[in-house]
């Protein structure tokens, strides 16, 4: 019955058992409570406890080592409650000490369930005792023991030191433990205790002063390391940009990545413009082999055929939503006039025919080989009347593809064709010797409908080395101009209207050196694009074909452009590199670029609605809904989800246009003087509130107020600005007039808070107005005269409001005390009237607009110093701009009389998309432009 002595090698002063379902952390925080009793904090702890968790290593013979635990152990502490009455590994443990010890050393810490103690019976009573096993505890006890409640000791964090709950629980097992008394253990443990705060007081007060000491040359060490590390990251940032704007259209894959860099390492200024402008970049699809062809169909579906035939859609990107699983050259695309078929030519004289209604699973039609000479299909064309006209390098036939699944042959074309028109009235084809070599003139054949050629003129033609080009010549989509590019660096515009006696209407010249291999008209026939042997697109304005107009240079290809198409609406150029055995390079000749344009000019919209007027955007609540154009209103949806579409127009009864603004409600959209207010609960069916309203003015500016129901407008006879309750759209009621005056369209705005509204004054200043529901504007403070106020806008928080004036000016002042305005900075980056001022909901972006057809943004986090981030491809200079924000800050809206462009100007979308748009940096790249850093890509 003897058991192991205390302070015998290997000997524990306890053993305790306990039910590891319930008392897990109840039994750790009693182990730990108990070994730290009554212990100077320098020394080891006083009692050796076995708790299996933490005394036994994974084993096989586990028992064995429970059963070598409970033989060195002098005491057995069990944890009583009903999950440990059923454990079978307790049990086993208390059956073992009740044969090998003496119940006199059995302690009994009672953390759940009923004890109860039957004085009758000298024993437990049974039938209300759940906390013990009855079977192995039945005889282990003549008188009653004592238990420990520790039913308050539910989780480890009430297991501290200070609490007088557990210092007596854990004296009370403390002392039989170690042989002492009660009161003696108490004692001691409060005088250590005592003592243990004194030495911790004094250290603490010495660690202090050595701390203070330390902290004056720390805290400033700290401070200049971190400023430091900034300036470098800053540094590093603007670095990136710098990099990647040198090579964004050579590599944009690589600039994509380095933009995200930049903007993680730190979103400087540089940054940020750089993400906001990077539409611009050309997206690549890159090819599986030589790209043979690009084209668009008018529906926005791009074909690319290289190594067989993919398919892309608008909403795919660069992802296409078809690839043919079997390699076929493909050499020859054309798409229906409806966009419904296309075409497919390949080598031999094949043609396939599919149905792409579903791009995602084209049907195949039919398929016939043998055209022509059976070389590699060149050209082809399909027309509304159902015919294919097929060119191979030297010849080519008609066919009636009508009726898809019975194609019929309709006749054969001569040597040498080079292009059809749209409509298959008309080809062209190159005069050539017996010997091959070129005569120097092209000829124009009349195709009938029953395929027939019949030649009606002779064009002059300089020499070309590009014969083989399958895009040497094309005619324009919509009118009576033929195009024709030659080696000689020149693109020929040719008058066909009348095909007997063609015209010559314009040279283009461009600045390569072995001369044009490509040209493109874009739907309207208004863009021409042309590839040259530099690897340069350019773009030229040929709406006015006897005076056409160069425009953007598209350097990116590093071999001759050959192949070139434009998206349906015109804002996207597709190009393709002209040969077929280069280097595999991604972003060389086997890829695609798209570039963003807007007519003859480059741009980073991502996409331009087609209104009229210049008056001001202006977005509903929710930022789905966008009122714009004014000459008339029209309203889009604009939720992100789906490509912008026009909803409805919103009646105008001013030949000048009208400013139109929606209301807080997001259902309201109010105009004219006397204001009028349209129920747009259905955009697409807009319905006049007002109620009995006669004929109006188009209000000239227009702006409502964020919280009340009011809407200030100008306009009208003497062009003063009214106030308007707007309440009741069905009868808004006039507050007041102000003795104001102005010439812009974005010169009245109201505060964030809703009680001031900043209006030009007569005199040159700007006033401002207090306002409230059921009573007329009253002065509140003016600022200083400026020459001419042409725009204002109030930042979100109500304190900066910016005023742009005719002198191109842009200055920022403090209205937190509207009777004491203050200047705080100014910027005359603008060289002309500024037309337009726009905040960005969070404060820290401001767009600006001038008559010097510049629209810019700036970083407005501190309003004394505003920082410009970029000036915005917008395609042209445009000039009389407006500018407005979506209440999301998703969108950026500029307005103007060619149309509404709008941006992406959310950071984190931007960012998601350029990491989608390219494939990770690899490591070689990251070690050029970044070799101090350890390899981390932005888009993993």
């Amino acid at each position: 019955m003897g058991g192991a002595s205390r302070g015998e090698p290997g000997a524990y002063d306890a053993f305790i058992s306990y039910s590891h379902a319930w008392d897990k952390d109840v039994a750790k925080a009693f182990q730990d409570a108990l070994q730290g009793f009554d212990r100077p904090w320098y020394r080891p702890r006083s009692l050796r406890l076995f708790r299996d968790e933490t005394n036994l290593a994974a084993s096989p013979h586990l028992w064995r080592e429970i059963e070598q635990g409970l033989a060195r152990s002098r005491w057995l502490v069990i944890m009583a409650c009903p999950s440990a009455a059923a454990s079978p590994w307790v049990r086993q443990e208390i059956r073992w000490w009740l044969t090998h010890r003496s119940a006199d050393t059995l302690l009994i810490g009672w953390t759940d369930g009923t004890l109860l103690w039957d004085s009758a019976r000298a024993g437990f009573d049974w039938s209300h005792t759940d906390a013990l096993p009855q079977q192995e505890m039945e005889r282990a006890f003549e008188e009653e023991p004592r238990w420990v409640d520790l039913r308050w000791l539910r989780s480890p964090e009430q297991a501290s030191a200070a609490d007088p709950r557990l210092v007596e629980c854990v004296a009370e097992f403390f002392a039989p433990l170690t042989g002492r008394s009660k009161d003696d253990v108490l004692g001691d443990h409060v005088r250590r205790h005592r003592q243990t705060r004194r030495v911790v007081r004094a250290t603490l007060a010495a660690l202090t002063v050595l701390f203070l000491l330390a902290v004056a040359g720390g805290v400033t060490a700290y401070t200049q390391r971190n400023e430091a590390r900034a300036q470098t990251l800053v540094a590093q940032s603007r670095q990136l940009v710098a990099e990647a704007s040198s090579i964004r259209d050579a590599q944009p894959d690589l600039a994509r990545q380095l933009m995200v860099q930049a903007y993680r390492l730190a979103p400087t200024a540089e940054a940020v413009g750089a993400l906001v402008d990077s539409y611009a970049m050309p997206r690549v699809v890159h090819g599986r082999g030589p790209v043979r062809a690009a084209v668009y169909s008018s529906r926005g579906l791009l074909a690319v055929a290289d190594d067989g035939l993919r398919l892309f859609d608008p909403a795919s990107g660069t992802r296409p939503v078809f690839t043919e699983s079997v390699k076929r050259r493909t050499t020859a695309l054309a798409f229906s006039p409806d966009g419904r078929r296309l075409a497919v030519g390949g080598p031999n004289g094949t043609v396939r025919l599919l149905d792409v209604t579903d791009a995602g699973s084209p049907r195949v039609l039919a398929e016939t080989t043998g055209v022509g000479d059976r070389r590699d299909v060149a050209v082809l064309v399909l027309t509304s009347d159902g015919r294919l006209i097929a060119m191979t390098w030297k010849t080519g036939a008609v066919l009636d593809v009508s009726d898809p699944a019975r194609p019929k042959p309709l006749g054969s074309l001569p040597d040498y064709p080079v292009a059809a028109s749209p409509d298959g009235g008309l080809l062209v084809t190159e005069g050539r010797a017996a010997n091959g070599g070129y005569l120097g003139h092209m000829r124009l054949w009349a195709l009938s409908g029953s395929g027939g050629p019949r030649p009606v003129a002779t064009i002059a033609s300089p020499p070309v080395d590009n014969s083989e080009s399958p895009q040497r010549a094309v005619f324009s989509p919509t009118g009576p101009l033929l195009a024709i590019a030659a080696e000689d660096s020149r693109v020929k515009l040719w008058d066909v209207a009348d095909p007997a006696r063609p015209v010559a209407r314009a040279d283009l010249y461009t600045r390569s050196r072995f001369g044009v291999y490509a040209v493109a008209f874009s739907s309207d026939a208004r863009t021409l694009a042309t590839g040259d042997s530099d690897g340069t697109v350019a773009l030229w304005d040929v709406s006015d074909p006897l005076r056409p107009r160069s425009g953007a240079r598209l350097s990116g290809h590093t071999r001759t452009v050959g192949r070139l198409s434009f998206s349906p609406d015109g804002h996207t150029v597709a190009s393709a590199d002209a040969h077929e055995t280069l280097l595999d390079d991604r972003t060389g000749p086997h890829a695609v670029r798209l570039w963003a344009v807007s007519g003859s000019e480059r741009t980073s919209t991502f996409t331009t609605l087609p209104t009229e007027g210049v008056f001001p955007p202006s977005f509903d609540p929710d930022s789905r809904v966008l009122a714009a154009g004014g000459r008339p209103t029209t309203v889009w949806s604009v939720d992100g989800a789906t490509p912008p579409r026009l909803l409805s127009t919103v009646e105008t009864v001013n030949p000048g246009g009208q400013a139109a603004a929606f209301g807080t409600d997001g259902r309201t959209l109010v105009s004219g003087t006397p204001l009028k207010a349209w129920d747009l609960t259905d955009p697409s069916r807009p319905r006049l509130s007002t109620r009995g309203a006669a004929r109006t003015v188009g209000a000239k500016s227009l702006a409502v107020n964020p919280v009340l129901p009011l809407a200030a407008a100008r306009g009208g006879p003497g062009d003063r600005a009214q106030v308007w309750d707007i309440g009741d759209p069905a009868r808004p009621v006039l507050l007041g007039a102000l003795d104001s005056a102005g010439s812009g369209h974005q010169d009245l705005a109201f505060s964030p808070d809703g009680a001031l509204l900043a209006a030009p004054t007569r005199t040159g200043g700007v006033r401002l107005w207090r306002v409230a529901r059921q009573a007329p504007p009253g002065p509140a403070g003016d600022l200083p005269a400026a020459k001419g106020v042409r725009a204002l806008a109030f930042g979100p928080r109500g304190r900066s409001l910016l005023v742009g004036d005719e002198t191109g000016t842009i200055s920022t002042w403090d209205v937190s005390r509207p009777g004491h305005p203050v200047r705080r900075g100014a910027s005359t980056r603008h060289t002309d009237a500024v037309s337009g001022l726009a905040f960005h909901p969070d404060g820290e972006l401001v767009a600006t607009a001038g008559l010097d057809g510049r629209i810019r943004l700036w970083d407005f986090r501190n309003p004394a110093r505003p920082v410009e981030v970029t000036t915005l491809s917008t395609g042209a200079l445009y000039h009389h701009t407006t500018v407005g924000f979506s209440p999301d800050g998703r969108l950026l809206a500029v307005t103007d009389g060619s149309g509404t462009r709008l941006w992406t100007v959310d950071r984190t979308g931007i960012l998601q998309r350029l990491c989608a748009e390219s494939p990770r940096i690899t490591p070689d790249q990251w070690a050029q432009y970044l070799p101090d850093r350890p390899y981390d890509p932005p888009c993993s």
